[in-house]
């Protein structure tokens, strides 16, 4: 067997012999053939350099192509969740909250962009409907609306008493509202301690007449006497002609005139004929209408931009058409703690006898800033996301097709109008956000960056929240059935009817809303919702029931709008991140004001602001931030 192969091996080398003597037998073997055959191998060898390049070329290629695949492979180490964007892992794995695959993320897409930066294109921008103004510099005028009503000028409000005590035995003016004159007869009282008064004054004017010398002790005392019964006259009411006339006359009255002191309206009647009453009895209130006080509340917001002097204009239901002025002559320096109102003060002339004490009217005052005549920066009202003390609002840094949007922390100024003022942190021509920024924070909130929620970047929420308050399209392109949507349907009402009772203070039906929300809640088929949809729903339904439970027990008014707070909380994630199939819009309110200046956001299903924090109080403090259309099935707005 051996010697076959070997064998073989001999004839293969014959064979590649003979090949060989073939290719090359056109070559003579001897010493010019041999020149012949090394040209030809010099000539073959410089055309495959000339064609493929040298060496070191060939090597740099192959080298920069190694190179480019190396950094591609390394762009690609960080890996993400399509549903979860701040989770950032260096290998290929499952997400550790919802356990989808992870995505490739290249570095250079976030190193490009700051902190508090993000880039969307133009069919994102579209769809998160953003809109942006510039910043303008101007003066800041606003006009402030009041509200408020007529009441009596306290300074032009009369009391009438009695001087003596006594018997009413007659009425001269016996209804309200009834016109007195000055001067005029009121009321007839007897009092026997007047006639006894009288008729001391008298006796002792007679003892004087007797006596002739005027320089005696008797008639110094005598006329000491005199001088005190007419005192004691005057203190009873008596003015100096009755008091000359009684000492003319000699003859004492059993009764004595009240006359009134002022022209007004009588406007309260406390005498009734017959009554007895003691020194100091209320018997008439009179008040002088010929001016009278308009009475606003003002917002603690509208103070910067009140103050003494300023003419406010008015007008009341009753006199359509009507318009009418005042001046601003006192502002309170103490805080209604329970309005969180100011009281503003006018005085207005009311010759015309129009304005009546109680009726309602709406004033405005247009006012330039008190607090600075210089020209400020202006943003539009709609431009800060507000919470607390802090404000962020967002600039358009570019203007190509994927424009980048900077969120910038501000100090905001007094309200203006429809514009707020800005102290730091903006230019003038700078282009802001005023429509969507709310959902633009969402987004960085949602890649860990600073936002408005987590100024200092991260994840904003802990536990079940994960970063589920919204995104620009809730829950991104999911589909989700029309069973799915139409089945939270009933559980948003039964939420808008808790967030109504609050704002009307009805507790019991607050807290039967609450009820219903629970019951609701538990009869939802969970298995409508899919993927993630599916574990979503499964955290928000045990909030909703333990806060709905809070609600449920709440003994009163505030402890029900603590409830609601953290339930809004859980509804408006539900909202950005579900959606709604609902064909209402739901609108998303803010108040700066809620819980002690902390701020909260709701849910409601109208433009019109209806406070669930203050209730009656403050119903129309807050603004509308943001609006929801109803999801279609295909998961498009």
């Amino acid at each position: 067997m051996i010697h076959d192969n070997k064998k073989e091996e001999r004839i293969a080398m014959n064979e590649s012999k003979m090949t060989n003597k073939k290719w090359f037998s056109f070559i003579p073997i001897n010493g010019p053939g041999i020149v012949t055959l090394i040209v030809l191998l010099i000539l073959a060898f410089s055309l495959g350099v000339l064609i493929t390049g040298n060496g070191k070329d060939s090597a740099d290629d192959k080298a920069a192509v190694h190179e480019d695949a190396n950094q591609t492979d390394t762009s690609a180490t960080l890996w993400t969740c399509s549903m979860h964007p701040q989770i950032r892992l260096p290998g290929q794995g499952k997400c550790p909250i919802c356990f989808m695959d992870l995505i490739p993320l290249r570095k250079d897409r976030g190193e490009e962009l700051g902190p508090r930066q993000l880039k969307m294109s133009a069919e994102s921008i579209k769809l998160a409907g953003i809109q942006t103004a510039p910043v303008i510099k101007g003066s800041a005028t606003a006009e402030i609306r009041l509200v408020g009503k007529i009441t009596y000028d306290e300074t032009r409000l009369a009391r009438i008493t009695s001087w003596v005590p006594g018997r009413l035995e007659r009425l001269f003016v016996d209804y309200t509202g009834q016109k007195v004159k000055k001067g005029d007869p009121l009321v007839e009282i007897y009092s026997p301690q007047l006639i006894s008064a009288q008729e001391e004054f008298i006796q002792s004017v007679k003892t004087l007449k007797k006596i002739n010398d005027s320089r005696s002790v008797l008639h110094s005392t005598v006329q000491a006497t005199i001088d005190a019964a007419r005192d004691k006259l005057r203190l009873f009411g008596l003015n100096d002609e009755q008091i000359g006339h009684l000492e003319n006359s000699g003859e004492t009255s059993d009764t004595m005139m009240i006359y009134s002191p002022s022209t007004g309206i009588v406007v309260g009647l406390e005498a009734r004929q017959g009554n007895y009453v003691e020194t100091g009895t209320v018997l008439y209130q009179i008040a002088d209408l010929s001016t009278v006080w308009a009475i606003f509340d003002a917002y603690e917001s509208d103070l910067p931009w009140l103050q003494t002097g300023q003419s406010v204009g008015f007008i009341s239901t009753a006199f359509p058409g009507e318009k009418f002025m005042g001046k601003i002559d006192f502002i309170d320096p103490v805080l209604d703690n329970m309005s969180r109102t100011v009281r503003v003060r006018a005085s207005v002339d009311n010759r015309k006898g129009l304005l009546k004490p109680d009726i309602f009217v709406s004033g405005t005052v247009k006012s330039s800033s008190v607090m600075t005549n210089k020209e400020a920066l202006l943003i539009p009202e709609t431009a800060p996301l507000i919470t607390g003390t802090r404000a962020i609002v967002y600039v358009r840094l570019t203007e190509n097709e994927e424009p980048i949007y900077e969120g910038r922390e501000v100090e905001l100024g007094a309200r203006a109008g429809n514009y707020y003022v800005v102290k730091s942190g903006l230019a003038e021509g700078e282009m802001v956000v005023t429509n969507g920024a709310f959902k633009i924070d969402s987004e960085l909130q949602l890649q860990a960056k600073p936002s408005m929620m987590s100024p200092e970047g991260g994840v904003a929420m802990s536990g079940h929240d994960h970063g589920q308050t919204g995104k620009a399209m809730p829950g991104g392109q999911m589909e989700r059935s029309k069973e799915a949507l139409d089945s939270l349907t009933p559980l948003y009402n039964a939420y808008f009817e808790i967030q109504m009772g609050l704002a009307a203070d009805d507790l019991p039906k607050t807290t039967a809303a609450y009820k219903k929300l629970i019951d609701i809640t538990n009869g939802v088929d969970m298995s409508l919702f899919k993927g993630e949809d599916h574990k979503r729903w499964m955290e928000y339904s045990k909030d909703i029931i333990d806060y709905g439970n809070k609600g449920v027990k709440a003994g009163d008014l505030n402890v029900s709008r603590d409830a609601f707070y953290y339930l809004s909380k859980v509804m408006v994630k539900m909202q950005q991140t579900m959606g709604h199939g609902d064909n209402r819009n739901y609108y998303l309110t803010y108040c700066p004001m809620a819980r002690n200046n902390e701020g909260a956001f709701w849910l409601q299903t109208v433009d019109t602001v209806y406070n669930s924090f203050y209730g009656a109080s403050m119903l129309r403090c807050g603004e509308i931030r943001d609006h929801y259309p109803a999801i279609k099935e295909d998961g498009n707005k």
